[in-house]
């Protein structure tokens, strides 16, 4: 059995610590979504709207650390896919004036370019455990 590469142990520690974070946030967060809901400054829409996203976040960080880990086939493209979204975003928060997003372009390229690599390839495409 090969070891995992360090990018990929890293990349899923990352989306693995994200999904936790996200979660322990959600969770704490309940209580404030259902008294914004109950009051009548009508930002309960939006409080309920934010937690089904932060849930949808958390399945999403998941299941990319959990399909690096178990070397799915498919996790190599399902993160180029997550990483160009990212990187689409980027390049639209520094058009519209957010400078701090070059280190969110900068991280999703690096993500890319190292899920391009073919050690990569090769470990995440090799069936034998």
């Amino acid at each position: 059995m090969t070891q995992i590469p360090k990018g990929i142990a890293i990349i899923a520690s990352l989306h693995a610590f994200s999904s936790l974070f996200l979660l322990v946030h959600v969770l704490i967060s309940i209580p404030f979504v259902i008294a914004t809901f109950f009051s009548d400054a009508g930002l309960g829409f939006l409080a309920t709207f934010e937690t089904f996203w932060d849930w949808i976040m958390v399945g999403i960080h998941a299941s990319i650390a959990a399909s690096l880990i178990a070397r799915k086939s498919g996790a190599r493209i399902f993160v180029i896919v997550m990483a160009s979204v990212g990187l689409i975003f980027a390049i639209i928060n520094i058009l519209s004036g957010n400078m701090f997003a070059i280190f969110s372009l900068i991280m999703s390229a690096v993500v890319i370019g190292y899920m391009k690599k073919d050690h990569v390839k090769a470990w995440l495409n090799d069936t034998t455990l």
